[in-house]
Order: C-alpha cells, then structure tokens, then sequence
C-alpha cells in the first residue's frame, strides 16, 4: 500500500512543473495587472490601425517576377471609405496604364480600362486574380472580404521577441489565428497575424489554403506614427509557391478619417482618368 502511496506522489510531484509552465504562459500574456484583450478585439484594433473609418492613401507598387526583365513600378492613388463599404482606386503610372480605375461598391467591382474606353464588372469568380499583374489580388486591394466580419479570430500565443522585416524589432507580439466563417467568401483556409503588443500594428501574416498548406507571406515594416497611429509604411507580399516573385508597396502618403466626396465613388468618376 505505502508503494502505491508513493508512486502517485511522485506521479504528483512529476505533473508539478506541467502546472506550473501553464500558469507562467498565462501570467506571461499580461502586461502589469491588466489582461490582454480578446483575439477580435486585438484585430478589430489593427483593421483600426490599417484603415480607420477612411483612409486616402498614395503608393508606389514594385513587382518582382522570372518574367519580367526589369521590376516593375506602379503609383496609385486610393480612397478607402471603409464605413461606406465602398472603394476607389487611381492608377497614375505607368504611362500605357495611367488612368485605370477600380470602384468598389458593395457587392460591385468595376475597372475601367482607358486604352479601349470600356468599364467592365470584375465578377466574384475573379476577386482573387492578381490586381495589376502583382502578387496581391483584386480582394487585397478592393476588401470584398472582411479580416474581421468573415474569420473567427484565436489568441495562440504571445510572442516576446519577434523579429520583424528587414531587421527591424525585437517586437513584442500577439499571435492571432483568422479562421473563416463556414458560409463566408474566402479562399483561405486561416490566417496566422504577427500584431504588435503595444501599437496594434501588424508585422507578419501567412495564408493557409483549406489544406492548411502555406501560399504566402505578407511582412509589414517601416511603421511610421500617423494621425495617432503606427502605420506599416512598407508592405512586402512574397508567395510561396511562385520562385523569384515579390510585390512591395511602399506608401508615400496615407491620411485618415477625412470625408470624402460621394462623387468620387461613381462610375463617372471611374472615366475621369484623373
């Protein structure tokens, strides 16, 4: 009998550190006396820190392919009105595409193409294609789908020391899993977000594909304080299963919560070519 005693009070002693581990990750994810926030409030915070209610921003695309002789550079001009559901986007160079539009008006997408005079839907069926031969697609750039509204979202760790692009960091970050709603159009399987503990800004997401297999990686850097908040200035989208291929956006300009014109949000305006 005193042997079984025994053996489960060293059983006991042996499960001790087991305990103990669990508690120092639970005491780890505070910071002083106040617990974390929930994993959607944490990305409701860095929608908050990407977007705002609206956003003009102004860019300058490069785009890295096999096939491509030289990088290729693309400046746009976009206007977010994320309240409104709607968007808008202004191709200002290169020359043989200056003047193209993207206007996005929920469930809608239109482009207007200025060499042949012609605004055409973009159907759902090509949300997904690459927006102006890049490594992001027509969704990244126009949002028909919501990081936020379509994903169930997961708290899986907290990370103390991530490395951020380019060196940057060390970061202390939030590890967000984004899972999809069942009946929500997305193509991903779940979304893992690098957010930064203090600023609520993003550093790293990697896309999964519904046999959780990686497809790309999306790094932030360059974050920079704007209008309140720390905005990654540099966006780096590098897919995994295309050698050699790389898109950067680097964003010159970005101001938000301003008020924008409803005029701009038509399809007269989507053949201004200005």
């Amino acid at each position: 009998m005193k042997s079984w005693m025994k053996l489960s009070l060293a059983l006991a002693l042996l499960a001790l550190p087991v305990v103990a581990a669990a508690v120092d990750v639970s005491v780890d994810a505070r910071r002083g006396d106040d617990p974390i926030p929930d994993a959607r409030e944490i990305a409701r915070r860095t929608e908050d820190v990407l977007r705002g209610e609206s956003a003009f921003t102004e860019g300058e695309m490069t785009i890295v392919s096999p096939r491509l002789p030289a990088p290729r550079t693309v400046r746009f001009r976009s206007w977010d009105d994320r309240g409104g559901d709607r968007s808008f986007i202004r191709i200002l160079q290169p020359a043989k595409d200056r003047g193209t539009g993207f206007l996005k008006l929920h469930p809608n997408l239109w482009m207007f193409i200025p060499r042949v005079e012609r605004t055409m839907r973009i159907p759902p069926s090509m949300m997904l294609q690459s927006w102006m031969g890049s490594d992001f697609t027509n969704d990244d750039l126009v949002r028909e789908s919501s990081q936020l509204d379509d994903y169930d979202h997961e708290l899986l760790r907290v990370e103390e020391a991530f490395e951020g692009l380019e060196g940057t960091g060390p970061y202390r970050a939030y590890v967000v899993e984004y899972r999809p709603h069942e009946d929500a159009p997305v193509v991903w399987g779940r979304i893992v977000t690098w957010i930064e503990a203090e600023r609520w800004s993003p550093l790293q997401q990697e896309f999964y594909d519904e046999d959780d297999v990686m497809l790309r990686r999306m790094e932030f850097g360059d974050i920079r304080e704007t209008d309140d908040r720390y905005v990654p200035h540099l966006w780096v989208m590098t897919p995994l299963d295309k050698d050699g291929h790389q898109t950067r956006i680097r964003i010159h300009e970005i101001d938000f919560d301003e008020e924008f014109d409803d005029s701009i949000f038509t399809t007269r305006n989507l053949k201004r070519r200005k």
